[in-house]
């Protein structure tokens, strides 16, 4: 039997209805509770929701790689510049100051990476990204054959960043070790590890060993980097080892001051 409720103003079933359905017959004052508790969660969430939009926008973006980004834009700034010197090609300019304790031939390069040194003249410059400091730098020689290679190193000393780079070296084809030493300098820490190796990856000019001395050493800026130099065994050390020592004599890193090497 339907009964009309005078409190709840609406048609209320049968009692069998009430007892099996109790959730429908409940009086107002308790509806009135369930709906401000509805509301409340409903706010909190809302509430926690925004919180969490907020903080997932702060989040640090994925993991890029600036190097190469930095790259990428001086590339595209010295293309629209109308190119660089002959020498070194684009990537840098010779530099204006006196040449005179150069070898012939010779002469200061002032490289976009920031850094200062010296190589022979009409050399072709490329270089690529690297994961750590500066990017690697190549100059070559315009028959391919001789190579001098820059670039900055993550070990904490150049002899341990020097026997890292064996391990790798001994897995050339024909590798054999001339030295690996720690080099005396002027209080600076050197080391040099020279070798020879039937080929090279990234060497140009076809067949014939290779002769190659690598120096690390820790710069005025108090990072370490190397100065690696390629060429033909068949000629003999002695073209390699003016390369090393010349580029090392003028090298500035990148944000120095320094001085020109005296005759």
């Amino acid at each position: 039997m339907r009964v009309f409720d005078t409190e709840r103003q609406e048609w209320a079933g049968s009692r069998r209805e009430r007892l099996f359905h109790p959730d429908q017959y409940l009086d107002v004052r308790r509806q009135k509770v369930v709906r401000q508790k509805t509301a409340i969660v409903l706010a909190v969430a809302g509430l926690a929701f925004g919180v969490w939009a907020l903080a997932w926008k702060d989040e640090p973006e994925p993991y890029q790689n600036f190097t190469a980004a930095r790259s990428d834009t001086k590339k595209d700034s010295s293309d629209g510049s109308g190119g660089g010197s002959e020498s070194g090609g684009e990537g840098g300019t010779p530099s204006a100051e006196p040449s005179s304790s150069l070898p012939a031939g010779y002469e200061p390069w002032q490289d976009d990476e920031g850094f200062r040194v010296a190589l022979p003249t009409g050399w072709e410059r490329d270089s690529r990204s690297s994961q750590f400091g500066i990017d690697v730098v190549d100059y070559r020689s315009p028959d391919g054959i001789r190579r001098l290679q820059v670039f900055q190193v993550m070990e904490t000393s150049p002899y341990e960043s020097l026997q890292v780079a064996r391990v790798e070296a001994q897995k050339l084809d024909g590798y054999e070790a001339v030295s690996l030493a720690e080099v005396p300098g002027d209080g600076n820490q050197a080391a040099e590890h020279e070798y020879r190796a039937d080929e090279i990856a990234g060497e140009q000019g076809g067949g014939g060993a290779r002769h190659v001395i690598d120096h690390r050493f820790t710069a005025a800026d108090g990072e370490r980097y190397a100065l690696v130099a390629y060429g033909s065994d068949a000629d003999g050390p002695d073209d390699e080892r003016e390369l090393v020592d010349t580029a090392l004599r003028w090298f500035c890193p990148p944000g120095t001051q320094c001085e020109t090497p005296e005759g």
